[in-house]
């Protein structure tokens, strides 16, 4: 099973129906979805790699760049956890101003030991919070992100309830390696070697970028570029 890229107009469209009223003015620079109409990022306090407690409302006034990932995969998490590190490297001094948060999508595995060890593998130990927590806790995140999350039944583990993902690509389809060097596939597949394998997850796999009021106003998949990233992220920090 391979990590789902959900179509993300459908997954734009959730949101915007549940978004509030009116049209949003879209900040000069931005880069690929702009939510029209932004919803608020949910709030929800969740456990980070350093077993401390990170909680969404307490980012106000910085821009916010979510993920959604798990240790064990194969295939996209790597080259998203990648991306994340090299939109950080490419922020430089701005790097202060935005907070890097990675959210699991297998809380049953990915304990904070694990996501330590994987953030250090990454490079990314004090510069993300990669968050998990018990597995009801986790699931109201996936619901309220709308992320869709399905668990290989034949290990028996509990799949999420609140969204179903999208058909996601064959095996045989690359992995999204779009602005990267061969540097950094190189990093992403250590990663993969070194920490995946088991049972697979399956899951939507968007960024979405907060802006510092708290409302979700870009939304990127998989394919998205690092430059892309962090380009969508200085055009929200002029935004007051």
């Amino acid at each position: 099973m391979r990590t789902t890229i959900i179509v993300f107009v459908l997954l734009a469209g959730t949101l915007v129906s549940v978004s509030a009223r009116g049209r949003a003015e879209e900040p000069a620079g931005l880069v690929d979805n702009f939510l029209q109409h932004p919803m608020a990022a949910a709030d929800f306090t969740l456990t980070d790699q350093h077993e401390q407690p990170f909680r969404m409302a307490a980012n106000r006034g910085k821009v916010v760049v979510m993920s959604f990932i798990y240790t064990h995969c194969t295939d996209l998490c790597p080259f998203i956890s990648v991306k994340v590190r090299n939109a950080y490297q490419l922020l430089g001094a701005d790097a202060s101003k935005v907070v890097f948060v990675a959210v699991t999508t297998d809380p049953k595995r990915d304990l904070p030991a694990v996501d330590r060890a994987y953030s250090k593998a990454l490079g990314m130990d004090d510069a993300w919070h990669f968050v998990g927590g018990p597995l009801k806790d986790v699931q109201a995140v996936w619901s309220d992100y709308a992320i869709g999350v399905t668990i290989d039944p034949d290990t028996g583990a509990v799949s999420a309830k609140e969204e179903k993902p999208a058909a996601g690509p064959s095996k045989d389809e690359p992995p999204p390696t779009q602005g990267l060097s061969q540097a950094d596939v190189n990093l992403a597949n250590q990663i993969a070697d070194a920490f995946g394998g088991g049972y697979d997850v399956g899951h939507s796999a968007p960024f979405w970028i907060v802006d510092k009021k708290g409302m979700i106003r870009v939304g990127m998949d998989a394919d998205a570029t690092p430059a892309d990233i962090v380009t969508n992220v200085r055009a929200l920090l002029k935004v007051n």
